[in-house]
């Protein structure tokens, strides 16, 4: 029995791991995708609709909450909690999209503005000081309002790459065919056909 090299079988193990992540989209699912989009979009929505209600409160209110914001903040809570599960499925694709290096940086503006997002809404939620819960909130909306566009440059990004990568295949597979095509003319034309 031939000696069998430990460190090969685990090269190729990684190997044949690396090749089946290349053969995978790194892009979701359509209904993933549709799912995840739709919680982003109320979520965001609810956010900065409670913003604008802020905004356009009467000032006599103070700090008190008008009955529009009450109800958009409790949408808000809820779309929060199935927007951090919907997160949680996203592990695969950030997976394969960092051992791929496909949109690495807009990849990872996206997950630290998740984790600020998360960590601002917490201290909103459970902070009774009130100029500690202003700079929470200024920060919260802030970065809230942001992750829009942040998302939509991230998918742009990824859809750019995956076409130019698209692309690039097949321009080699049509310059392979052709190679193929006039390699099969050649030996054609020596036989006398």
């Amino acid at each position: 029995m031939p000696f069998k090299n430990p460190m090969n079988d685990r090269q190729t193990d990684r190997t044949d791991k690396i090749i089946a992540l290349l053969h995978e989209k790194v892009r979701l699912g359509s209904l993933h995708r549709r799912l995840f989009y739709s919680v982003f979009a109320i979520l965001w929505g609810s956010g900065a609709l409670w913003l604008v209600a802020e905004w356009f409160k009467d000032p006599e209110l103070g700090t008190a909450r008008t009955l529009l914001q009450t109800f958009v903040i409790k949408i808000h809570g809820a779309a929060m909690l199935i927007f951090l599960a919907m997160l949680g499925t996203l592990f695969t694709h950030v997976r394969r999209g960092w051992i791929l290096r496909a949109n690495r940086l807009s990849g990872c503006f996206n997950v630290a503005t998740n984790i600020l997002l998360t960590l601002t809404g917490w201290l909103l939620y459970y902070i009774a000081d009130d100029s500690a819960r202003e700079w929470a909130s200024f920060i919260h909306w802030s970065i809230g309002l942001g992750a829009l566009p942040l998302l939509s440059a991230h998918i742009w990004f990824g859809r750019a790459t995956a076409n130019e990568t698209r692309n690039k295949n097949n321009e080699g597979v049509a310059m392979l065919e052709s190679e193929l095509g006039s390699m099969t003319t050649v030996k054609k034309d020596s036989r006398g056909d």
